[in-house]
């Protein structure tokens, strides 16, 4: 059994305030069309993943690295599937997706096509109960089967008390997908509906029902205000999955978290704290109010923050602590470290034991590169100092409060670099 899975995303988002297309706009990190691609991808059960756009969509698709079909002209749901069948007529299912419409949990997928196929269905919609059906089209059910959708432009009053509305998703089979060279253009919209072969197929006697959706809800977005329920929606589950695995998250409701994170139990995250995707805490550690974290790595039973900021390629290993006003960038600290205050290190590697005092910088861009530095294990590094990077400071050496760092350090010694100290008697201004 061969399925193709169509993400429709040529649509000109006419009624969302954005030079950009709906569907590339992110939440929690991740753009709305992408959920959906990674919830095709963990199905066995799909042999292909096409997407229709048009023209001018298909520039912000092209990095998916998934195969793309123009729809020309842009003419509706129905319109999109008739002109792809047309020239893809080799599957035996082909499952319909909406860009716009993102799908928090691939199990919900998963679920839908295995009932489709076990059941030998030949439309299937998903679709989902919810408390305000206002925007959605109505799913009639007769004798508890599918007998028709209704776009909400067309109900009638009791169909507009109906609160099973359709999801936008539809798996079909071969024999009901020809149906679509019978569509007929809507007399208002101009445009073809994929909702009416169910009408088609439903006079031919062909097998149409509904799987209803009891998971993550699946909702559409038309503009910022629907973007921003999306975005709670799927702060609630991520925060919810990481709650039920240990992690301990302190006023949730403040606190942000991408996707794509691995955080681990016995994690504490204090109020305030934003997590962006690519960061990996291990057990045991805490993230403190009012921290910034990106594409970084933390070790276990580390303190991070108040008011600490990690960067991209940051390595922290275990019992790290940094304080209030602490910003690493693409660097690693060893094993016990401190950096307890308004302190920047980047691109530097600083070994175990190591004690990084207020106000030092490592200064590690010349105006047109970058450079690294390394600061050894058990060393004291002073209050105020700034180190000249590229340099290396040896292992058990300390360095004075004050100084500026521009050769290399030896292993147990110390240094000291400041200027003469001159007082001027009876100096007046």
């Amino acid at each position: 059994m061969k399925i193709c899975a169509i993400i429709l995303s040529a649509g000109k988002s006419k009624r969302f305030n954005s030079d950009l297309p709906k569907f590339i706009h992110p939440i929690s990190g991740k753009q709305l069309i992408d959920f959906n691609i990674e919830a095709l991808e963990k199905n066995k059960n799909i042999n292909q993943i096409k997407i229709i756009t048009s023209k001018i969509n298909s520039k912000f698709i092209e990095s998916k690295k998934k195969s793309i079909f123009i729809q020309s002209p842009i003419n509706g749901t129905g319109g999109a599937i008739k002109q792809f069948y047309n020239s893809n007529k080799n599957f035996d299912y082909y499952l319909v997706l909406l860009a716009d419409t993102p799908i928090f949990d691939h199990k919900i997928i998963n679920n839908f096509l295995s009932h489709g196929i076990k059941s030998k269905v030949d439309i299937s919609v998903l679709s989902q109960k919810v408390n305000n059906p206002t925007g959605y089209g109505r799913v009639i059910l007769k004798n508890n089967i599918l007998f028709k959708i209704v776009e909400e432009a067309d109900c009638n009053f009791d169909e507009k008390m109906i609160n099973l509305v359709n999801t936008g998703i539809f798996f079909i089979s071969k024999k009901a997908i020809k149906n679509v060279s019978s569509l007929k253009k809507n007399i208002i919209k101009k445009e073809f509906y994929i909702t009416d072969l169910i009408d088609i197929s439903r006079k031919q006697n062909l097998k149409l029902n509904t799987y209803v959706n009891i998971k993550s809800p699946i909702l559409g977005v038309n503009n910022f205000k629907e973007l921003n329920y999306l975005e709670k929606i799927s702060q609630e589950l991520i925060k919810s999955q990481l709650i039920s695995s240990g992690v301990k998250i302190l006023q949730p409701e403040t606190v942000y978290i991408e996707t794509d994170v691995q955080i681990y139990k016995d994690v504490i995250i204090e109020p305030n704290v934003v997590i962006k995707k690519g960061v990996k805490i291990m057990s045991g550690t805490t993230i403190k109010s009012f921290s910034y974290l990106e594409n970084c790595l933390i070790g276990k039973n580390c303190s991070i923050g108040p008011f600490a900021r990690l960067r991209p390629e940051t390595v922290l290993q275990d019992e790290v602590k940094l304080g209030n006003f602490v910003e690493i960038k693409k660097s690693k600290l060893a094993n016990k470290v401190k950096v307890n205050h308004l302190s920047y290190l980047g691109d530097s590697i600083v070994g175990k034991n190591t004690n990084i005092g207020a106000g030092t910088i490592t200064c590690n861009y010349d105006g047109k590169h970058k450079y690294q530095s390394k600061i050894g294990d058990n060393c004291f590094v002073g209050t105020n100092s700034s180190i000249i990077s590229p340099v290396n400071i040896g292992k058990n050496s300390y360095i004075a409060a004050g100084s500026v760092i521009t050769k290399n350090v030896p292993n147990n010694y110390f240094s000291i670099s400041r200027s003469k100290q001159k007082n001027i008697k009876n100096f007046k201004k």
